[in-house]
């Protein structure tokens, strides 16, 4: 099944057999070991179940950072052309083929200790924590490859290579195996760990899983059934201060139930300095990912009115026009326009006339027009009308390694869990009840805003929760997820351009039919014949 699959399992096998490390999320230190000799020890099973969070590792941060998912969508783009933003990707193109094989990489590596780990002799409570660390990650797996492709081959062994050529499982069949090794997971987890294991899945991440699964189904009382007993019974917390959820200073924070760990080191760091990153920032980004006008023109006034442009004058006197270029020239119209917002806006957005702490904790100010001599201003990657991140990118650090952020990657936090109950019961309701209200006030009060209005009937206060998704959740690669599962991608994105907060247009769009899914890799299918097509491809 897999591209080469004999090189894929053997690389896997290495894998498992070569991770090591003090602490389980450092580094691979151990080399030349061999299949027979594994698989014999507690340590043995240790090191082959931290060779999973390896492969989830190697996702996040391989093609695009796992945040930059949202490029494919309406609230951030890439600042350079790619077949995904603009409709124009190949069935072949390496992207689909990496990612696949990662996950049942993955899968791979779950599969062999759940087969090897029942054998070893080793302490009884350390067995089952890794046999349900498994469980976990070849649900975490399926349910990537279920989202992105749809029905997938199922395999529950470590297969050889002439057991791989499984056809597609009916996507239900995919469902009901994500959600039994969850429940499973679920049963045999730790609520949380000692400090030398943070970062491993605990049983609140299966929790959260299952109920993503269920959502994902649109089995609506279950996942809110889910959701709320993580909400009700865990002990993961809302941070009061939003940014710091994105910076190193963050790490390990009480609101994330899952995330990937990263250190400053080659090859165990993240590039988002680099990808979120600007020409202020600590490592000089490259700002391969930028948010869009649409995205900033969705963060709400602080009274929790609707942004609205024509609310605001010009240095003329007359009607703010964002896309004329000339509007954008006087400090004190545009200052105004992001006074009195949305907290979050700031938090997550560099925007005209804010201010950032970048390198060697000076602060810049974001002049506008830029004028890249004055050492004293702020100056974006793109200079001719672009907003930067300030989610994911490091203020006033001294680190060096562009590509090796230690900022741990959120997979999953308490925020949206929250944010996924009130909409999972919405959706099971006829109309919104006092609990949905009291979910998306508590994230919203956390970030400073005021409640919802009362008497929203069930699809206003749908588009509520959207939208809160939308400024709760941006540059962390939720919104793709989002915007395909709830079929609305074409709409929001297929011909819209991509464009300065100026108006001026940058590259169209694109969204086709056929790319709520991603097409099952060509080279797959000349490997197994027996592997169709997703429509369109």
């Amino acid at each position: 099944m897999f591209t080469k699959f004999r090189n894929i399992v053997i690389a896997a096998a290495a894998a498992v057999v070569c991770s090591s490390c003090s602490d389980f999320l450092d580094r691979n230190s151990l080399v030349g070991l061999s299949e027979g000799s594994f698989w014999k020890t507690q340590e043995d099973a240790i090191k082959g179940v931290n060779s999973m969070y390896s492969a989830n590792k190697e996702f996040t941060n391989s093609i695009v950072i796992y945040g930059m998912m949202d490029d494919f969508t309406d609230i951030s783009y890439q600042s350079f052309a790619t077949g995904l933003t603009t409709g124009v990707f190949p069935a072949n193109a390496g992207f689909y083929q990496t990612s696949w094989g990662i996950f049942y990489k993955g899968i791979f590596r779950a599969n062999t200790v759940l087969s090897k780990v029942p054998d070893i002799n080793m302490d009884a409570g350390m067995k089952n924590r890794l046999l349900g660390e498994a469980k976990f990650f070849r649900a975490y797996f399926y349910f990537k490859l279920w989202d992105y492709f749809g029905a997938v081959p199922l395999y529950t062994t470590a297969m050889n290579v002439d057991e791989a050529y499984n056809a597609r499982a009916a996507e239900q069949e995919v469902y009901d195996l994500i959600v039994k090794d969850l429940t499973e997971a679920y049963a045999t987890l730790p609520e949380s760990y000692v400090q030398s294991d943070k970062g491993r899945a605990t049983k609140w991440a299966a929790l959260a899983m299952r109920g993503k699964a269920h959502l994902w189904a649109k089995k609506y009382d279950l996942a809110a059934a889910d959701f709320k007993e993580l909400m009700d019974k865990s002990d993961r917390r809302l941070v009061n201060d939003f940014h710091s959820l994105f910076r190193v200073a963050g790490n390990n924070n009480t609101e994330v139930i899952l995330d990937v760990q990263y250190i400053a080191e080659q090859g165990h760091g993240i590039a988002t300095d680099r990808n979120y990153g600007n020409a202020r920032g600590a490592t000089t980004g490259s700002q391969r990912t930028r948010p869009t006008p649409k995205l900033v023109n969705t963060f709400e006034m602080a009274d929790g009115t609707a942004f609205d442009f024509a609310n605001f004058k010009n240095a003329a006197g007359e009607t703010f026009n964002p896309n004329r270029v000339s509007d954008w020239s006087d400090e004190t119209t545009v200052r105004q326009l992001f006074e009195n917002r949305d907290p979050r806006m700031h938090q997550s957005v560099v925007v005209p006339w804010s201010t950032f702490v970048g390198r060697g904790g000076a602060t810049f100010l974001y002049r506008f027009p830029v004028v890249s001599s004055d050492a004293t201003a702020y100056v974006p990657v793109w200079t001719n009308g672009s907003y930067a991140w300030r989610k994911f990118v490091e203020t006033g650090a001294s680190y060096t390694l562009q590509d090796n952020m230690p900022i741990n990657f959120p997979l999953v936090r308490l925020a949206d869990v929250i944010l996924m109950y009130a909409e999972a019961k919405n959706e099971a309701l006829g109309n919104p009840d006092q609990t949905i209200y009291a979910a998306v006030n508590q994230v919203r009060t956390r970030a400073g805003m005021p409640n919802l209005p009362a008497g929203l009937n069930k699809e206003q206060m749908r588009e509520r929760i959207r939208k809160e998704r939308i400024v709760e959740l941006a540059g962390e690669g939720q919104r793709y997820s989002d915007i395909r599962r709830w079929k609305i991608g074409k709409d929001v994105v297929d011909g819209v351009w991509m464009t300065e907060f100026t108006g001026v247009n940058i590259r169209q769009r694109g969204f086709p039919d056929h790319y709520y899914l991603w097409p099952i890799p060509q080279s797959e299918r000349d490997l197994n014949p027996l592997l169709t097509q997703n429509p369109g491809w």
